[in-house]
């Protein structure tokens, strides 16, 4: 056939991801992720068969939107694109399919992009709650948890008008905790950021009452179950921990004294790749809780050898290693490696705010350039995979890019280079990661302008035409647009960025008074907003 002449349906393996085909010979989709480009004869419809004229319910697929929502919202937002081409996946059922035939036809999408990150719910289970949403609410309710990407608020309504109050016979069930999890995780992606709070809350309360941590109560349930509910845990455990880092709330769950138990209705692959996740957040324990809240609090202060010890556990921790990942999807990867990453700058952010970086320092974790070094590995991680395999993880994922790009961009602005290829190798790598960043669905407008600000001055910089000042406040152009707790979170992040510029040239400053690490003057930082360098 010419590859001009376009045919009137779609090709096999469009037909079979619901992705829109250009009816080519071999059409956009295939000729991207190198598929066979097949088109079956079309099956001969009897009398019985025909159409309805009644109009199509419009319906888009709740699990997929797990994958559009729970991987993508935060940690791990709300703005997954499952189509190979960056557009999203659009779900419309036919009035030939029944709801239930229609959305167990997409378990695999759950399977591939909601199960190894949220393993608390299985596939029989998911499939279940299919077949039960017409009679029962809380099934509804979870199926519904889960909106197609682009009209996340419809779904989340119609989640919470099923989802009816606990009533007076009746007990916490594990789809409900994690019915309340994914909406926190949606509200997350909409940016709403204390209704998010207040569903996470929910459900770390459900979770004490499913007396989880308690050995005695949990050794009488039966295997699986135990596992599931400690599946569960963990999930909202890690939740928890990331929400704290990002708005500065205080994490209530403690570490259950054992890891998930495996479970064989559980994937070997991704019972592997969940324990390393844990294993990761695991080091953001309490004591690193209360150093990072300290970065926004002058008067606390932090023991220089804890840094590089810090740093060490981190390294030493062999979760997101070569060799136990190699079993490991892209999409598990990518996740565990930037997360990694992430959890590095971190510590060094909370080093930096109490000046105890030197640009001259032997110690790598201990050095301003830092980032510089996480900068390079990003930018060879993000080439090496596909971009769905990164934008499928959301605003989660978002949110530790932007933490990595912007500690780049405040290097390559504050600490000088040894010379100008490495300045133009440091310049090189800040605008692969912030053009990156910028692509991905629904990028914060806050951090985006942040970004955008450093970008300039950097041009400038080269241009000659501009010193280094500490980057002023552009928070006033969007924060209005955004609603109140998203002007919060907004105002947080440039609080942030401003006080890490502030750190950094106080640092800076040390190192030109040739005098010890950690004798900065804290007063000169103790107002963000105003930092007085």
């Amino acid at each position: 056939m010419d590859n001009g002449k376009r045919r009137h349906k779609a090709c096999d393996p469009c037909s079979q991801r619901k992705v829109r085909c250009n009816g080519r010979q071999r059409c956009q989709q295939c000729e991207h992720l190198n598929l066979p480009c097949k088109y079956s004869a079309a099956a001969p419809r009897s009398q019985y068969q025909r159409r309805s004229r009644k109009p199509a319910r419009k319906l888009r697929n709740p699990l997929q939107a797990i994958a559009a929502l729970a991987t993508s919202a935060s940690v791990h937002g709300s703005s997954r694109t499952a189509g190979t081409n960056g557009d999203s996946m659009q779900y419309q059922a036919t009035a030939e399919l029944s709801d239930g035939d229609f959305f167990v036809a997409l378990l695999s999408d759950f399977g591939i992009f909601v199960l190894p990150f949220h393993p608390a719910i299985t596939m029989s289970e998911a499939q279940s709650a299919i077949e039960t949403m017409s009679e029962n609410q809380e099934a509804r309710a979870f199926v519904k948890t889960n909106p197609e990407s682009s009209d996340i608020s419809k779904w989340v309504s119609m989640s919470l008008d099923a989802l009816t109050p606990i009533l007076l016979q009746e007990n916490i069930s594990v789809r409900r905790v994690a019915t309340l999890q994914f909406l926190h995780v949606c509200f997350m992606g909409l940016g709403r950021y204390d209704i998010a709070f207040y569903y996470l809350r929910q459900s770390v309360a459900m979770l004490e009452i499913l007396r989880i941590r308690d050995s005695s109560s949990m050794l009488v349930l039966p295997f699986t179950e135990r596992s599931q509910r400690q599946r569960l845990y963990w999930t909202v455990f890690i939740h928890e921990r990331f929400y704290a880092i990002a708005c500065r709330r205080p994490a209530l769950l403690h570490p259950l004294e054992t890891l998930p138990e495996p479970d064989v209705t559980i994937p070997i692959d991704i019972n592997i790749g969940f324990i390393q996740i844990i294993r990761l957040f695991l080091h953001i324990d309490d004591d690193m809780l209360s150093k990072w809240f300290a970065t926004f609090d002058s008067e606390q202060r932090i023991d220089l050898s804890w840094v590089p010890e810090k740093h060490q556990q981190i390294e030493a921790e062999t979760a997101g290693g070569l060799d136990e990942v190699a079993c490991l999807s892209n999409r598990q990867q990518v996740d565990l490696l930037i997360t990694k990453h992430w959890m590095r700058i971190l510590v060094w952010q909370i080093a930096m705010s109490k000046c105890l970086l030197s640009s001259g320092s032997s110690e790598q974790s201990m050095s301003l350039s830092f980032p510089i070094g996480i900068s390079k590995h990003l930018r060879d991680l993000i080439a090496s995979v596909s971009k769905q395999d990164i934008e499928v993880h959301g605003s989660g994922i978002q949110q530790k890019l932007f933490e990595l790009t912007d500690a780049t961009a405040s290097v390559v602005l504050t600490v000088p280079a040894s010379s100008p290829e490495e300045r133009r190798q440091r310049v090189d790598d800040f605008n692969f990661l912030s053009r990156f960043w910028k692509s991905l669905p629904r990028p914060n407008a806050v951090q985006e302008e942040l970004l955008e600000s450093k970008h300039s001055k950097l041009a400038e910089v080269e241009l000659g035409t501009a010193g280094l000042e500490p980057c002023e406040d552009r928070t006033e152009t969007s924060r209005w647009e955004l609603d109140r707790s998203g002007r919060c979170h907004a105002v947080r992040s440039q609080e942030r960025n401003i006080w890490r510029v502030a750190s950094l040239q106080c640092c800076q400053s040390q190192v030109s008074r040739k005098e010890e690490p950690g004798v900065c003057d804290d007063r000169k930082i103790v107002n963000p907003k105003r930092p007085q360098v």
